[in-house]
């Protein structure tokens, strides 16, 4: 037990001094926001898609900051049941560049999530909303194609008008079937794709940079624009986690939707 005391009077400071660097480190990393310049849009609404096992960690941050600097509104934190019925928990309410921070009761079955995510998508275009962004994480990138994919030209949803996929795990070897999908995607579509390159490999440690730009043979020539943007840093900034809570995306991610 005196061993333990003695090992923890050693390097409690030093942990002490770790978290509060880091700390310190990651509020100067946001001041990139404040340069940031947005245009208010009232009709659009973004929804934040997790990937696999995604929960209210996952783009909580991103959406959160986004709020803390006035770039956008979090209007609402909306869980989404295995049945589609979804619950809302309110946090600003609806305004301009409204964001939605989706969960998924059936996160880890990216197939039943579209399928669960539609009557709340028609609950949106009932509250006004003509046309929406989709932000999606990892799985969430794929996942947020076929939202796109399924829902196509359908009236009753707001129209899908850019999508932006963070280190997004597309299939390296589609089938054809898969890329025929991509002819569904709305003409004026705009497209944002992101990569984590750890300290110059071609990975974010967990999605390699071919896999983030296997989109690309999925929107060849069905979109209006396609942009991809590599992060290349330590695991603290590109790692697959860490592109979530990293403020140059943030800023990247509120240019693209807002700025324009």
């Amino acid at each position: 037990m005196k061993r333990w005391k003695k090992v923890l009077i050693f390097f409690g400071p030093i942990i002490l001094i770790l978290v509060l660097g880091f700390f310190l480190w990651f509020r100067q990393q946001e001041q990139v926001l404040t340069e940031v310049k947005v245009e208010p849009h009232s009709k659009t609404v973004t929804l934040f898609v997790p990937g696999y096992g995604g929960n209210r960690t996952s783009l909580g941050g991103v959406v959160s900051r986004l709020d803390h600097f006035d770039l956008g509104t979090f209007s609402y934190r909306t869980s989404i049941d295995s049945d589609g019925h979804f619950s809302e928990e309110k946090q600003q309410g609806y305004g301009d560049n409204s964001m939605i921070q989706l969960l998924f009761a059936d996160n880890k079955d990216p197939k039943k999530e579209v399928k669960q995510i539609y009557p709340y998508l028609q609950h949106l275009k009932e509250q006004g909303f003509d046309k929406m962004n989709l932000v999606g994480h990892s799985t969430g990138g794929p996942m947020s194609v076929a939202i796109m994919t399924t829902y196509s030209d359908d009236p009753s949803i707001p129209k899908p008008e850019k999508l932006i996929s963070i280190g997004g795990d597309f299939p390296l070897h589609p089938n054809q079937a898969y890329l025929a999908e991509g002819k569904k995607l709305p003409k004026d579509l705009k497209v944002l794709a992101i990569a984590g390159n750890i300290w110059g490999r071609p990975t974010d440690g967990l999605v390699k940079e071919a896999e983030v730009k296997a989109i690309e043979p999925v929107i060849d020539g069905n979109v209006a624009s396609y942009q991809f943007k590599i992060i290349d840093g330590s695991p603290l900034t590109a790692f697959h986690f860490m592109l979530h809570e990293n403020p140059t995306i943030d800023k990247m991610i509120a240019e693209f939707l807002w700025s324009s």
